[in-house]
């Protein structure tokens, strides 16, 4: 009879595996994307992450242009990382640009 590569019906895949609440689990969800990145600018330092056209499932007003940001269309997110407030503060406060006016913000205000 010919091995069948395929799990049995009874068989739970994931029995016995639980999901990690303890301080292992803390660790930086940004560490984990490949899509972020750090910058430090003229303005300070900031994350930075790309979302790609399919993620964007809304609609944003950029800060840069004042445009709107539509639908579908990839962009940048980004928050201060040296927010005297702290991160979970300037999490709150993350702002969607468009690429474009992302690398091309105001770069003598510093």
């Amino acid at each position: 009879m010919a091995r069948k590569n395929r799990p049995r019906r009874d068989q739970n895949p994931k029995r016995g595996r639980k999901r990690q609440t303890g301080p292992s689990s803390s660790l930086s969800r940004a560490a984990f994307d490949t899509n972020y990145t750090h910058e430090d600018a003229f303005d300070g330092g900031w994350h930075v992450r790309q979302i790609p056209a399919w993620r964007a499932v809304k609609d944003y007003t950029c800060p840069g242009c004042v445009g709107i940001i539509p639908q579908g269309q990839a962009h940048v997110v980004a928050w201060r990382s040296d927010w005297i407030m702290g991160d979970a503060d300037a999490g709150r406060l993350r702002r969607h640009w468009h690429t474009a006016c992302w690398r091309n913000r105001r770069q003598d205000l510093g």
